[in-house]
């Protein structure tokens, strides 16, 4: 089965890829970490496909953590909804 991102859900994974980037400098501003093994720079196709790698659970989300630098996390996880922010591909 193959599927894609409505127009909500590609917002969602922009504004969580902005997220990330914006975390990232931060911290990498503040002399706290490093970012030497973490990649932040996404596509929301990209992340939608990372996600889509973890499988759909019995309730139709996907959902994942990301790093924003080598030793810290994103605040929370992004999550997707089958039929709200993705859906089948026809």
């Amino acid at each position: 089965m193959e599927y894609r991102l409505t127009k909500t859900g590609h917002q969602k994974c922009q504004n969580y890829i902005s997220e990330l980037k914006a975390k990232q400098k931060e911290i990498l501003d503040a002399g706290l970490d490093t970012a030497e093994e973490t990649f932040v720079d996404y596509t929301p196709e990209e992340i939608f496909a990372d996600l889509l790698g973890f499988g759909i659970d019995e309730d139709g989300d996907i959902y994942n953590g990301y790093g924003v630098t080598d030793h810290y996390d994103a605040d929370s996880p992004l999550g997707l909804r089958l039929g709200e922010d993705f859906i089948e591909a026809a």
